[in-house]
């Protein structure tokens, strides 16, 4: 009995570590219409997540801070991951990408009407103070022409502060999907909204996914085949396009 109980105790322990939880905290910050705290669903993006989770009987509890503190954060334990994020090398051995992506956004340069900017390049940026978020995924071809052209930068931590700085003065170009863009604006006055204006070619255009962490492992593939049956319905998808993004089940 004194050699069982130990490889008992040890099997139950192990067991127990390995159960799904009914309920999961995901971090994430602040990104309308994507994620928006605002919200009663909290964003087109928390709820598909949320409807994917809830095929399974879990609920998703969503946790609004900085991008890069919720990044961070979400590596944590206490965490099963983080929403949503653009690919890059680094995130790749952080965290584990999800199958699908979630949106496909088009960024642009946003600057106000009077600022004599036209883009056609990156090197068209040099004149100029950029606006960058902390935590956000910029393209590495972004990031070498701005230390390569030694480009002005200078770094917000809240993208709703975004706006507000570029019409202050405080920098001349932002980069901003076009949609968060929008949204923001519609919180603006009319006169002060026909201030901001975007370039016509875009910035760049990448696709955001959810990310799980090393320690949650076993919700990777639960997620993947749930948000697969979800692309499974048309009308879901048609509701899900109209308001959010386009879907890719390939």
């Amino acid at each position: 009995m004194k050699v069982v109980w130990p490889l008992i105790l040890l099997c139950c322990v192990g067991g127990s570590a390995s159960a799904l939880d009914t309920q999961v905290n995901i971090t994430t910050g602040q990104w309308p219409p994507y994620l928006d705290q605002a919200k009663q669903d909290q964003g087109c993006v928390a709820a598909v997540i949320r409807d994917t989770f809830a095929l399974s009987d879990i609920k998703v509890r969503f946790l609004f801070m900085p991008w890069e503190r919720a990044y961070q954060e979400g590596m944590k334990a206490a965490y099963i991951g983080s929403a949503y994020w653009y690919y890059s090398e680094q995130r790749s051995k952080d965290y584990i990408y999800t199958q699908h992506p979630l949106t496909e956004e088009t960024a642009r340069f946003y600057h106000h009407r009077d600022l004599a900017f036209t883009y056609t390049s990156y090197a068209d940026l040099k004149p100029f103070r950029l606006l960058l978020n902390q935590g956000l995924t910029y393209p590495p071809s972004l990031l070498e022409a701005i230390e390569t052209l030694e480009i002005k930068t200078s770094y917000a931590t809240y993208t709703s502060k975004n706006v507000a700085l570029i019409l202050r003065n405080r920098a001349d170009i932002m980069i901003m999907d076009e949609k968060s863009a929008k949204s923001y604006q519609q919180e603006l006055p009319a006169e002060e909204a026909e201030l901001l204006v975007a370039q016509a070619i875009p910035a760049f255009i990448q696709k955001g996914y959810l990310l799980i962490n090393k320690h949650h492992r076993e919700y990777v593939e639960l997620y993947n085949e749930g948000l697969k049956k979800l692309w499974a319905d048309e009308d879901y998808v048609a509701q899900y396009r109209a308001r959010c993004s386009r879907v890719f089940t390939d």
